[in-house]
């Protein structure tokens, strides 16, 4: 594939540029599998890209990438086909769309929904600037399944230079689902349909109005006559113009709709089907599978049945740990119900939808229905346990405040890719959910470290006869991958608060404070530490017990510093929390020699940043919350 300018792909004929299309399927399909990253998405909106690229003219023209995992094509014809082997890669380019990463980025995307708003709004600021582009906004029909698009729709004037492109794949990670993906797939049009459409709107218009009966008579013939040539259809019954369905991998037909919806000075959707993975036989035929791929630098693919064994091979991971734990429990439960907002794969689902299908509900990509809908089972008498990613519970924390623990509702809320989660990078990462739940009345948070933290856990939340001191929601939160095994052999008994030192306690000066995966570091920490620390492992949260805490601090007679190690934001976090609560009770000083004397305290988090793509563990390094790092900082405030 070669490098060309954006200037040479507009002049190119279209048979070259059909060929280009090709070649670039080819060049995903041998790069993507080394880089890893979204790769049948990226298949199949090949066509849309190149033909957004070959008909307007950005940066003057604002294209949006809804998501942003969809845009590998337009980075590559974008001036960055030379880092592409950086992709998601430390200090490389982003999976997403990326402001700061190109001028052809002209809005950053990790959560889907936002590309019609974003749209909207650049439209109106070019508008109050006198520049006369297009916003262009490229949505898979999955994320018209977010309700943030309908509050778009529901904005959009009839002078908003505003063109939606709906790439209509029936997919988005699991297979689509809701009315909305049933009505798209029932609108039709022939191949005359555009001409036919536009005459007669022409000719309606052109019908003039007189005054009294007459005016309302051929009022309501011209409405009548609309209605039969527009089908009833929900975009034009809105005010957008619409153009569509049309087959989105033929570059001719995308390239002619395109230059009509740029032609039109007025609102318009463009409606294309493509297919997901086209090209590559293996994602054509299991996009799910497909729809991101691990890195995979020696392009080890493997057949189905090699990747099998591997697959046995594998350790448990949380995720499917909870799928057990979840289906196990709702044999037990009849209220036992699970909801998931388009990734039943991804946390772990596929077993509880297979063995209970009448108790999932998949609300689509709609984290904030999905909140409320959980809450609404809830006072319905059910059970639900609303299972997402860490990342996307942000978009759902007014749900959880205000229908879920006002109103004192018994539900579990699992929380999936928790802490870092990699190469997806800063959209994606679970560093802000503890923070934004500490301050919720009512709501039990869980931070489990190993497998058996997580059975225990879910095991104390889904009972339904709980104490009165207990909270009504309970939030378990769970990094992405498998144990440590080292974490899970020290820490072999769950508890609330648990307690690892390898030298006696009257020998201890200092202790790590910690939970959930980053343990794993603070038992690294003590090994290579020159003073002589334990470590304190917390389980729950919230509630905090702070009586068991101080306990535990006091029977360290020696002790003259506490650090603090958490894999979350440090601002409003769990350790400020507890560092507050520990100062005003007076629990931060030793008494020697009848005098006291300040205990040192530390806290190693996430400070007020948002972290960058990578490998986990280098990112854990970056952060300096690795085992050497900490070691490090607490031999610091012992000056060594």
């Amino acid at each position: 594939m070669e490098k060309l300018t954006l200037e040479e792909l507009k002049g190119m004929p279209l048979d070259k540029a059909e060929k280009l299309c090709g070649e670039i399927r080819e060049y995903l399909t041998e790069n993507v599998v080394i880089t890893g990253g979204h790769l049948a998405s990226n298949l199949g909106i090949t066509e849309i890209s190149v033909a957004l690229l070959r008909i307007f003219s950005p940066p003057e023209d604002n294209i949006i990438y809804d998501t942003g995992h969809q845009s590998y094509v337009h980075k590559l014809l974008t001036g960055r086909k030379e880092s592409f082997s950086t992709l998601r890669t430390f200090g490389g380019l982003s999976g997403f769309t990326k402001r700061s990463e190109s001028i052809y980025d002209p809005f950053g995307a990790g959560h889907c929904s936002t590309s019609i708003s974003a749209a909207i709004g650049m439209a109106r600021a070019d508008a109050l600037a006198g520049i006369n582009g297009k916003s262009i906004a490229v949505i898979g029909d999955g994320a018209f399944s977010g309700g943030l698009v309908y509050e778009a729709l529901n904005n959009i004037r009839k002078n908003d230079k505003i063109i939606i492109v709906l790439n209509d794949n029936e997919m988005s990670i699991s297979k689509n689902v809701g009315l909305m993906a049933g009505y798209l797939n029932k609108i039709r049009a022939t191949d005359k349909y555009y001409n036919i459409k536009r005459k007669s709107e022409e000719i309606i218009s052109s019908v003039p109005i007189v005054g009294g009966p007459s005016a309302r008579a051929i009022s309501k013939v011209k409405n009548g006559i609309k209605t039969l040539v527009l089908k009833n259809n929900l975009f034009e019954q809105l005010g957008i113009y619409y153009l569509g369905p049309a087959d989105g991998n033929d570059l001719k037909t995308t390239e002619a709709l395109l230059r009509e919806a740029k032609r039109l000075n007025r609102p318009v959707l463009v409606h294309l089907h493509t297919k997901k993975g086209k090209g590559f036989l293996p994602a054509e035929n299991d996009p799910s599978s497909y729809h991101s791929v691990k890195a995979d630098p020696g392009k080890k693919n493997g057949t189905t049945e090699q990747k099998e064994e591997q697959k046995l091979l594998k350790p448990v991971t949380f995720t499917e740990n909870f799928g057990k734990i979840v289906t196990a429990a709702a044999s037990e439960n009849e209220k036992i119900t699970a909801v998931t907002a388009a990734m039943c794969d991804g946390v772990g689902l596929n077993l509880f939808e297979k063995k209970f299908p009448h108790r999932f509900f998949d609300v689509g990509i709609a984290e904030e229905h999905g909140m409320t809908f959980t809450a609404g089972m809830a006072a319905g008498g059910a059970l639900p346990v609303f299972a997402l990613y860490s990342t996307f519970f942000q978009r759902a924390y007014d749900q959880v405040f205000h229908d879920l623990a006002l109103q004192k509702l018994k539900a579990v809320i699992a929380l999936d890719r928790s802490g870092l989660v990699g190469e997806d990078g800063p959209t994606h990462h679970g560093l802000f959910d503890v923070a934004i739940s500490l301050p919720i009345p009512d709501v039990s948070i869980y931070s489990p470290a190993t497998l058996s933290d997580q059975v225990y856990v879910f095991k104390e939340a889904l009972i339904c006869k709980k104490e009165e001191k207990e909270s009504d929601v309970c939030i378990i939160r769970y990094p992405k991958g498998t144990q440590d095994s080292d974490t899970a052999e020290i820490f072999d008994i769950s508890k609330d608060i648990s307690v690892y030192s390898p030298y006696p306690y009257d020998e201890i000066e200092a202790v790590i404070v910690t939970y959930g995966r980053i343990t794993a570091e603070a038992l690294k920490a003590v090994k290579m530490c020159r003073v002589k620390c334990a470590v304190v492992k917390v389980l729950k949260l919230k509630p905090f017990d702070t009586v068991k805490f101080y306990e535990i601090l006091e029977g360290f007679s020696k002790l003259k510093a506490v650090v603090f190690l958490e894999e979350g934001i440090k601002n409003g976090g769990f350790s400020q929390l507890v560092l507050s609560k520990a100062s005003e009770d007076g629990k931060l000083f030793r008494i020697k020699d009848g005098q006291p004397f300040p205990i040192k305290t530390k806290i190693i988090a996430i400070d007020d940043t948002f972290v960058p793509q990578g490998k986990v563990p280098e990112l854990i390094c970056h952060c300096g919350l690795d085992g050497k790092s900490v070691s490090e900082a607490t031999e610091k405030l012992f000056e060594l």
